[in-house]
């Protein structure tokens, strides 16, 4: 027994002594260790993770898919727990195995860990520490795709692609040369640069171990070349992916993109895909899916040109849609497309815009443009609006006020129809929801055609709704949502209770005729029936008729409307203000449509009409907006010469710069306030009578300045001195004087702006390849923009290399942010010299004159930086 015990001991003691890291017993009992436990639990937990991630990841089949998954922070946080949970276990090694062969893995796992829970810096920490000390060139690798990943996150994209450069010469194992390839192609996506995405993700799939892992991949590598024109590469994709037995949800979307880009060669095979599409719709399993389903149907009739049936699709789409708030956006945004790119008509399309913009999240692709584009079709509704009522009220202030009080009472019967009409139609959507919520027939077929019942449901018809809503405010203000609006406003109070039928209903009726009377009233006082009336409601028309011509021409590219709108304008109003300008871009759009005998027609209008007016001498100086910025600029100057001379009393020398002013710029844009100082100057030095006359004829030729009630003012005062009410004659001091405000830069966010690279000016080969560069970055991106690139001398040393034709400051702003991804010219131009900015077309023609730059900066800085 002893000797048993003593044996055991030396056995024990061996254990110990052989568990030394540098011996090989004890590598192998700290490796296991290390491994077994600490690693392993660590990295299943982590895969477990990284699977509830993918789990709750909501996808977008509209748009390509995420190549990774992306990282929703209200998941992240609740995942918490469970991250730390890795940090602990993946710590152990750390800690109790220090030589293990499994360190470097855990410290990958950490900065994973950390990563997931928004500790990038940590994160980076932990990928640097193995990046720089492992021996182990697979961790080093994995280490770098996360550190990779993680300047992504932090958009730090210079790093990221410094760290993706650093691949190129190395040899690695199949798992991390896939994460690496699909780390690129995020990259690359958020560049939108579709043809790198493509180039790693064929690179990539050959490479996926999991099978629905590679059903994604090949889905995403579908989608691209789709959006590429490669429809049947795109083909072959989803075919593969429906080989693959994906899950149920990719591979019905799969079949969709099946049918999108199979090739319509004739009319029968139109209605192969008709038929194939309508076969999913009848699948009890794809009840969820109708809205997706109908919209696929309203894209395939699009290609065929078939508006109509497209739109009553897409009716059917947004009816059947329930959960799915994006879908339900992009059948809305489709609608939008479809009326405002092939229908031209605007109304219709703001409405449908103005739906999808409260469905779509501001993060979604493309956000901004739409909502710019609402933003000009509102202002064109608007404009239209205005029209359409002064036109109405001006035509009811023509009649006699007994018709007129008769039209007013058919217009309120028409309202308080159409409300009965809208309340009718609430209570049979409710009873229609009833009914469908009560009966479950998941086989039934859905309608065959875009005629179906669902489309005409009222509360799945934005415009509808819109235009109540609209017609709800004009009428009644823009109310609380309380119960029996109408009433209480009526009857000023809501606690009286009425005992009895009868009582109740008289005093509803009573109610409501106070109501048709208030309204009544309300209407008849809206009709221009004064003079001064009259003359508002013209002003409101006319400015309305000149915005809306411009909305035409600059923002819709309308042409034949705009030119319409302008010539109603000049038919109604003649001696507008506007009328100038008007005639103006009626040559302009006649001589971009061809119409060389129109624009002929217009120019000589404009010349006899509007000799010294700008735009008369555009017509035969195309750079006379050059020209006349600095023409402006040079009498400025003059003026501010005489000014200084007038208040040092030097009479002659100011009367003798005014003269020069007015002989070498006669058409400048102060003639009022150049003459008004003149006279001061005759009222210092020449009698009373001389000043009194100069007054006068001051009056009479600017009768409209502001500096006439200054004139009336002198002159009444002279009057008093002459009638000898008046014992000194009124002085003139310095504060009477006019002073003319030199050209400043303005802020005109609407206006058409231009996005500007200052550039050394001697380097002229540099300069002509960033602007080869430039034009073949426009044409690939910016086709349908015509944008322009040329360069601008500023001085002897700079020059400015702009791109113009952008139609406001946020196109241009946009294009500006662009500048930093790895696709865009300005990613391999570094140096203060190369300073970027936006500028106004007005402004850089003002900068052109004044050539300093550092003051426009100023300005920028001030009216353009978020």
């Amino acid at each position: 027994m002893n000797l048993n015990r003593f044996f055991l001991i030396i056995v024990l003691l061996a254990t110990v002594v052989g568990c030394a890291p540098e011996k090989p017993f004890g590598r192998f009992y700290h490796n296991l260790n290390a491994r077994f436990n600490g690693y392993f639990l660590a990295r299943e937990k982590m895969q477990e993770i990284e699977a509830k991630i993918d789990a709750a990841n909501i996808n977008d089949y509209n748009s390509i898919l995420q190549i990774l998954p992306p990282l929703d922070t209200t998941v992240l946080k609740t995942l918490r727990p469970e991250l730390e949970e890795v940090i602990k276990r993946a710590s152990f090694p750390i800690a109790r195995h220090p030589k293990s062969r499994w360190v470097d893995d855990c410290y990958v796992l950490i900065g994973k860990a950390r990563y997931y829970m928004g500790e990038e810096e940590e994160a980076i920490r932990a990928f640097r520490y193995v990046q720089t000390t492992s021996k182990d060139r697979h961790a080093k690798h994995e280490a770098l795709v996360w550190l990779m990943r993680t300047y992504i996150r932090q958009k730090d994209y210079d790093n990221a692609i410094m760290v993706s450069e650093q691949f190129r010469k190395e040899r690695m194992n199949e798992q991390n040369g896939l994460e690496l390839l699909l780390t690129r192609a995020q990259l690359a996506s958020i560049e939108n640069d579709y043809q790198s995405m493509i180039q790693n993700l064929e690179r990539a799939i050959p490479f996926a171990d999991k099978r629905d892992r590679e059903s994604r991949l090949r889905f995403i590598l579908g989608q691209l070349y789709q959006a590429t024109g490669q429809d049947a590469k795109a083909y072959a994709q989803f075919d593969e992916v429906l080989g693959k037995n994906p899950p149920y949800e990719l591979g019905f979307y799969a079949k969709l993109n099946l049918a999108q880009v199979t090739e319509l060669k004739d009319a029968t095979t139109k209605e192969e895909v008709e038929k194939f599409l309508f076969k999913l719709a009848n699948d009890g399993k794809n009840l969820e899916y109708l809205d997706k389903i109908y919209y696929d149907l309203a894209k395939l009739q699009l290609k065929q040109e078939e508006y109509q049936d497209a739109l009553g699709y897409l009716k059917q789409s947004t009816a059947a849609s329930t959960t799915n708030r994006n879908q339900k956006a992009y059948s809305y945004l489709l609608s939008g497309q479809i009326h405002y790119e092939h229908l031209q008509q605007y109304k219709l399309a703001q409405a449908y815009y103005d739906s999808t913009l409260q469905l779509l999240p501001p993060t979604a692709l493309g956000y901004e443009e739409l909502a710019d584009r609402r933003t000009v079709l509102t202002a064109f509704v608007q404009q239209l609006e205005i029209i359409r009522t002064e036109d109405s009220l001006q035509t009811l202030a023509q009649l006699p006020a007994a018709e007129r009080a008769q039209r007013v009472a058919q217009q309120i019967e028409r309202e308080q129809e159409a409300e009965r009409q809208a309340e009718q139609n609430l209570a049979l959507a409710a009873a229609n929801s009833t009914l469908r919520n009560s009966i479950t027939a998941p086989n039934t077929p859905p309608p065959a055609g875009p005629g179906g019942a669902n489309s005409t449901w009222y509360f799945d018809n934005p415009v509808a709704m819109a235009s109540a809503r609209n017609d709800f405010i004009r009428v009644w203000g823009d109310r609380p949502l309380v119960d029996n609006w109408r009433r209480r406003s009526a009857l000023g109070s809501t606690d009286a209770v009425v005992a009895g039928p009868a009582v109740g209903n008289t005093t509803d009726s009573a109610a409501l005729a106070e109501v048709v009377s208030q309204k009544t009233e309300t209407y008849l006082a809206a009709i221009p029936s004064t003079p001064q009336q009259l003359t508002a409601s013209h002003e409101r028309l006319e400015e309305a008729l000149f915005t809306l011509g411009n909305i035409y021409q600059q923002r819709l590219r309308e042409p034949e409307q705009a030119t319409a709108t302008f010539l109603k304008l000049l038919q109604r109003y003649p001696s507008t203000e506007h009328a100038s300008e008007a005639y103006y871009s009626l040559y302009v759009i006649a001589q971009s449509q061809q119409q060389t005998e129109q624009a002929n027609k217009y120019a000589q209008l404009l010349k006899e009409k509007f000799p010294n007016s700008k735009y008369s001498r555009l017509i035969d100086q195309p750079d006379f907006l050059r020209t006349y910025s600095a023409e402006t600029a040079a009498a400025h100057r003059l003026y501010d010469t005489a000014y200084v001379l007038y208040e040092q009393e030097n009479y002659a020398e100011a009367s003798s710069v005014l003269s020069q002013l007015s002989e070498k710029h006669p058409g400048n844009e102060f003639p009022d306030q150049i003459s008004f100082l003149r006279a001061l100057i005759v009222g210092r030095t020449q009698p009373p009578a001389t000043f009194k006359a100069a007054m006068e004829t001051f009056i009479q030729q600017f009768p409209d300045s502001d500096l006439k009630p200054k004139a009336q003012q002198y002159l009444e005062m002279h009057q008093r001195f002459e009638s000898g009410e008046l014992t000194k004659e009124p002085e003139m001091t310095l504060k009477d004087i006019a002073v003319v405000e030199a050209p400043k830069y303005e802020a005109a966010p609407e206006a058409l702006h231009a996005f500007a690279v200052v550039h050394p000016a001697q380097d002229s080969l540099a300069l002509k390849a960033l602007m080869a560069n430039f034009v073949q970055y426009n044409t690939r991106f910016f086709a349908k923009r015509n944008l322009k690139v040329e360069p601008v001398a500023l001085n002897d040393s700079t020059v400015l290399l702009t791109v113009q034709n952008f139609a406001d400051a946020k196109a241009a702003q946009q294009y500006s942010k662009l500048q930093s991804t790895r696709t865009a010219p300005m990613a391999t131009v570094k140096g203060s010299n190369f300073a970027t900015f936006v500028i106004s077309e007005q402004n850089l023609n003002l900068l052109r004159q004044l050539k300093d730059l550092a003051q426009y900066l100023a300005f920028f800085e001030q009216n353009y930086q978020e």
